[in-house]
């Protein structure tokens, strides 16, 4: 004989997910995005590929501050640390490793 268990829909499911949402922030976040994009399309439109990379990019952005955010505090806290000495690392190794390309005259503002 078999059981018949009523599953959870969908909206159920992700209801978790979506508590302590904070819709305005995220509206704030996502008019930020819209302002980069735009300005992005417009300031230098080249047959549409640095803009889509760009919008590309900001999706995978937002997918992953998605997931982090889901993450508990306590154990975010627990790779402050390793995570802090890696971007310092990485830091130092550019001082060290970098290549600097078009260093003559870059950021010079002594005028024509």
């Amino acid at each position: 004989m078999a059981a018949v268990f009523d599953k959870p829909s969908l909206y159920q499911r992700t209801l978790p997910l979506l508590q302590g949402f904070d819709g305005l922030l995220a509206f704030a976040v996502f008019l930020l995005a819209c302002a980069g994009l735009l300005i992005m399309y417009s300031s230098g439109y080249d047959h549409g590929s640095r803009f889509m990379d760009h919008g590309r990019n900001m999706l995978i952005a937002g997918a992953i501050m998605f997931v982090v955010a889901q993450i508990p505090p306590q154990r975010l806290m627990t790779f402050a640390v390793p995570v802090y000495t890696v971007g310092v690392a990485l830091l130092i190794a550019v001082a060290f490793f970098g290549i600097t390309k078009k260093a003559r005259g870059a950021g010079s503002t002594s005028g024509w």
